[in-house]
Order: structure tokens, then sequence, then C-alpha cells
């Protein structure tokens, strides 16, 4: 890739090739989580969540994936959540806690730590140092993330698959329509040939159907055309 000297003031400069230019004028994916507008410099987890793809602080994401671990432990259940006998229901959300993580609660009213305390924060990552806590909520959050771009690739796959199958389809009733439109033009066209009367027939001006206007050629192109049409559908 070249590049170029250019002076400036007598300085000299260095004239960048305009790809370059391009990519250092492209801005980097944007560090701002789109749930809490909040700003991680080190952790934005991408994430599909109700069907569309965001860009999620760890915070949030686990705030928006409560039965998917334990808000006490942060262990992933990956699909898989403990037995109902070891396990405990949030009263005011839909998280599940291990019972030996809950503790000495009444199981009725059992509140989760994010419900109990409004001001709690799953990463609360403070002069940039991460604790084995703070570890355990961030892996935690990257196995939802894998998790849930997993099941975006599947829908995907399936989704391309559709439309797969949809366009064979369509290719398949576009044959047989052009088919059908060949047998009825080569039908029309020996009709009118069986009318014409062999006398007014005039090879010298084309007139193959003997009417004088001409029509016997458009008939034979319109074949040609719908031949040419079917055997590029195969191709």
């Amino acid at each position: 890739m070249a590049t170029g000297l250019s002076t400036r003031n007598g300085n000299i400069g260095m004239a960048l090739p305009t790809a370059a230019v391009n990519k250092l004028n492209n801005p980097l994916p944007s560090k701002e989580c789109s749930n809490c507008s909040g700003h991680s410099p080190f952790f934005i987890h991408q994430v599909r969540h109700l069907g569309i793809l965001r860009r999620l602080c760890t915070a949030c994401v686990l705030r928006l994936h409560p039965s998917s671990f334990c808000p006490a432990c942060f262990t992933f259940y990956g699909g898989s959540p403990p037995h109902p006998s070891k396990r405990v229901n949030c009263s005011n959300c839909c998280s599940l806690t291990h019972s030996h993580c809950a503790g000495d609660t009444i199981l009725t009213s059992y509140l989760c730590t994010p419900c109990k305390d409004s001001s709690f924060s799953f990463f609360p990552l403070k002069d940039n140092k991460i604790d084995k806590k703070l570890a355990l909520a961030l892996l935690c959050a990257a196995k939802i993330a894998s998790s849930s771009m997993g099941k975006a690739v599947t829908v995907a796959w399936a989704e391309a698959d559709r439309k797969v199958r949809e366009a064979a389809l369509a290719r398949k009733r576009a044959r047989e329509s052009l088919e059908h439109l060949l047998v009825v033009t080569r039908k029309e066209k020996a009709r009118k040939e069986n009318e014409a009367k062999v006398e007014d027939l005039d090879v010298d001006n084309g007139d193959e159907d003997g009417d004088g206007d001409g029509d016997g050629d458009i008939d034979v192109d319109l074949v040609r055309h719908i031949e040419d049409s079917l055997v590029k559908a195969d191709d």
C-alpha cells in the first residue's frame, strides 16, 4: 500500500492512503450499555435479549436474566435450574437462589439481594480492580451472553433454512408456470397455423400465420424465450 510525503509550513508529513484514513475516522464500537446508558470501558457483552441484539454491561446482563443464575453464588444454570426442592424463588422477581445460598429465610417471603436492596449492583467495579466475587459475576454474565448468542445462531440457521425452502418452492412454481405458458403458446401457434390457408402464406415477409400481420414471428420468438427461461431455471 503506497504512501506519500507532503509538506506544510516547511514541515514534512506522511500522506496516509485513503483506506487508512477512513479506518482511522471510523468510530470504535460504543462502550455504552444500551440498557442503563452507563459506560463500561472494559466489559460490554453482545446479548440477544427478547429477540433483539443488544450491547449490555455486566450488571445489566445479570439483571435482565434473573432466572439464569443464582444471584448469591453466580452459578450459571445453562437452562437446567436446580430442582424446586433445592432452590428458593424470589417473591418479587423470577430469580432462583440455591437453598443453601439463601440461608435461614422464610421461603414464602424470600427476596433476592437485588430486590431487597434498591442500590444493589451486580458489578460495582472500583478503581478497575476485580476481586473474586466480581470475577464470578463477570464470568456468569459472559456465560449468559455466550448462551444467548448460541441461541441466536440457531434461530438464524433456522430462518436461513426456511428461506432456502421458500426459494426452492418459488423456483418450482415459476418453472411450472413457464411450462404451462409454453404449452399454451404452442397450442395457440398450432391453431393459427391450421387455420391459415396455404396460398396466403408469405415466406418472404416472414408472415408465418398468413394473416398479414406477421404475428407468427412473435409466436416463434415467445416460444424460444420461454424455452430459454426454462433452461436458465435448470442451471
